[in-house]
């Protein structure tokens, strides 16, 4: 993770986590192609939703690799 931004006392380790997203995947593309930012932040939240206790730990994150 690129914590370049992050001052050097609130660094941390983290770790990546892979979520299934076919459920949101029409949608997401859909979203994307109609250049939706409020429907693609919707989708974001409906996402991490799913990751259990580190949920907090993505709530600012600043992008989302996508691959199909």
């Amino acid at each position: 993770m690129n914590q370049t931004g992050v001052e050097q006392k609130y660094r941390r380790d983290l770790s990546s986590r892979s979520v299934d997203v076919r459920k949101v995947w029409d949608r997401a593309v859909d979203a994307w192609t109609n250049d939706d930012l409020t429907e693609l932040d919707a989708i974001r939240d409906d996402i991490i939703q799913d990751l259990g206790s580190d949920y907090d730990g993505y709530n600012y994150v600043s992008s989302i690799g996508w691959a199909a």
